[in-house]
């Protein structure tokens, strides 16, 4: 991806924008074709792509850099995670939330533990110091990404317990069919697996 000098003032206009509206269409439920629908009203949006076409040297290249750089970026940056986590208007809940609302308020994320790509981090019980667990969020169209932190981190002797937290949107919740497949898979691996329950 070629990177592109767009100033401040033109990324920030470019990315609040397609993230309200992505956030208005259910982004992370939508099927490839809606999204695909998408990015041709944005690349052809004078208020998006119109702004970009200055800087990223031809209108082919819209699409491109709005999929690579803020699209890609779109669910940690709903969850305040990374550089465009300040073009949200309406934010998800962040892993703190996440592991509150899943191991209740005695728990805590430990400081700098946090890793992306999945988001996850290391928690602990407030006032324990050795008993550390990990915990990883996402949503259930990535399971594979969720579950391969925990499985590299078995088969080097890794001790400490993981949850696999699955986002179980209220607009499309994870089926039972699935659940029992994530039960059968925890079971496999060691881990636990929960769901937060997002509107």
């Amino acid at each position: 991806m070629t990177d592109y000098k767009i100033p401040a003032a033109v990324e920030r206009a470019v990315c609040t924008r397609i993230y309200s509206q992505a956030d208005e269409a259910h982004w992370p439920h939508l099927q490839d074709a809606d999204r695909t629908r998408l990015y041709r009203e944005w690349t052809e949006d004078p208020e998006i792509g119109g702004r970009l076409l200055d800087f990223v040297g031809q209108r082919a290249n819209i699409r491109p850099w709005l999929k690579d750089c803020p699209m890609k970026e779109y669910e940690r940056a709903r969850r305040g995670e990374g550089k465009y986590a300040k073009y949200v208007t309406r934010p998800a809940a962040t892993l703190e939330q996440m592991v509150a609302a899943t191991f209740g308020p005695d728990w805590e994320v430990i400081p700098e533990t946090t890793q992306q790509k999945p988001m996850r981090v290391r928690i602990r019980e407030i006032g324990t110091e050795d008993e550390e667990q990990h915990f990883v969020a996402g949503t259930e169209a990535n399971l594979k990404h969720l579950v391969w932190p925990a499985i590299l981190d078995r088969s080097t002797g890794g001790t400490w317990p993981w949850t696999v937290c699955v986002v179980d949107p209220f607009r499309a919740p994870v089926s039972p069919e699935k659940k029992e497949g994530h039960q059968r898979m925890a079971e496999f691996l060691g881990v636990r697996f929960v769901y937060f329950n997002e509107m």
